[in-house]
């Protein structure tokens, strides 16, 4: 009974390739329809999340929509950062998570103090130690350019632009070893410039030594160091939030602080491309049901000219499951190899476009991250795989309505 129904199975298959092979023009316009439709969608799918990777990279290096101080705290603003000053006034680490403000999509605190003969640069240089969270860090790592290849651990420190030492070596801050895990690339920013920058749990354990090696003169940052306290937030805005609205939700929500705003239009131009992404995404989607209806118009005029081949076929005994598999096994093999032609249009696009755009993007210092090898496979069997998919329901209505009439009004060509 197996062995049969395989070689049914075959059979079926291989009328599906003879039909497919007597109406050459034909099969060849479908074939080319589905490889652009596919080759579009997959080439637009997989631009589209690699842009978007690039936006959340590239953005963040804008830094935040927003920043959260103490009130009468120095803060410094520029066309690229929102940065924190020294200083002894402080808020509580937990502002914002127990706030629990909409539009605020994260908020990621620092703790900054400016200390002296700390060993870092010369005896009597004044250094900024910067202390943050890396789970919701989005202002500092994104400004990487070079670090060891593993993830930031206690004891590791980040050099800002201004300072120089070799990765993996060991730097002595209080006489303390921390190892050099990255740099920073230029920012054009004092505190990011000359910043040594470190987890929480680094700069919570050198608390006591900086304790009595402190700036002074107003630079002081001795409440920092007390457990629980930051010296403020800088601010990511949730995906369509006015930053006026923002603005004014923080305010009411929290007390004690000033909001800082930056360069507004980095914000809206942020928020914007998302949309326009939302945007191809649907357009995408419906490229696919275009695709989907082109495939059921074709096949049913392939059924209506086919319909006494049909007739004759179920007149020597073939079963209306087996007329409905031939239809479909034949759609499913025109779609599917338009969407493995697609998929190779799709990778020539693609290095037309690395080698044109991208390439002018990455020399201008603009990164662009492509998606990794393997999601790029997925994507591509996932193209051809609906292509597949839309061609074998495409056939199967009108081949169904075909297998329920009579062999003798097939052959007729009644309708």
């Amino acid at each position: 009974m197996a062995a049969d129904r395989r070689g049914l199975g075959w059979l079926l298959a291989s009328l599906a390739l003879q039909n497919l092979g007597r109406r050459r023009a034909r099969s060849f316009l479908l074939i080319a329809a589905v490889a652009v439709a596919s080759g579009v969608v997959f080439t637009g799918a997989t631009l589209m999340r690699s842009i978007d990777r690039s936006m959340e990279i590239g953005f963040t290096r804008m830094g935040a929509d927003m920043m959260v101080a103490p009130e009468g705290a120095l803060t410094n603003i520029t066309a690229a950062l929102l940065t924190v000053e020294p200083t002894d006034l402080v808020l509580d680490a937990d502002l914002f998570a127990k706030a629990g403000i909409a539009s605020v999509r994260r908020a990621a605190p620092q703790k900054i103090a400016r200390v002296e003969h700390s060993g870092i640069g010369s005896h009597h240089e004044s250094a900024d130690l910067i202390g943050f969270d890396p789970a919701l860090d989005f202002t500092i790592r994104p400004w990487l350019v070079e670090k060891l290849n593993r993830d930031l651990q206690p004891g590791d420190v980040i050099l800002g632009a201004g300072r120089d030492a070799p990765l993996g070596s060991q730097l002595l801050i209080f006489g303390k070893p921390h190892i050099v895990y990255g740099r920073l690339g230029r920012t054009g920013v004092g505190t990011h410039e000359r910043g040594v920058f470190m987890t929480f749990q680094t700069f919570d354990g050198l608390a006591a030594a900086m304790g009595g090696h402190a700036g002074h003169g107003g630079n002081g940052s001795l409440a920092v160091l007390q457990p629980g306290k930051v010296s403020g937030f800088l601010v990511e805005l949730a995906p369509g939030a006015p930053p006026l609205q923002a603005r004014f939700a923080i305010l009411s929500s929290l007390k004690g602080i000033k909001v800082v705003t930056g360069d507004t239009t980095m914000s809206g131009i942020r928020q914007g491309l998302a949309a326009l992404l939302d945007g191809i995404l649907a357009l995408t989607v419906l490229m696919f049901a275009s695709m989907a209806l082109m495939v059921s118009v074709l096949f049913s005029a392939i059924v209506t000219e086919r319909r006494a081949e049909l007739g004759l076929l179920k007149s020597i005994g073939a079963r209306r499951s087996q007329i409905v598999g031939m239809m479909v096994i034949e759609a499913v093999i025109a779609t599917g190899v338009g969407g493995a032609l697609g998929v190779v249009l799709g990778f020539l696009a693609m290095r037309l476009y690395e080698r044109s755009l991208v390439y002018y993007l990455e020399n201008m210092g603009v990164p662009f991250a492509w998606l990794a090898t393997p999601q790029v496979v997925a994507f591509a069997l996932g193209a051809i795989a609906l292509s597949s998919i839309i061609g074998a329901l495409g056939a199967l209505t009108p081949a169904w309505r075909a297998s329920r009439r009579d062999p003798y009004d097939l052959v007729r060509g009644e309708s």
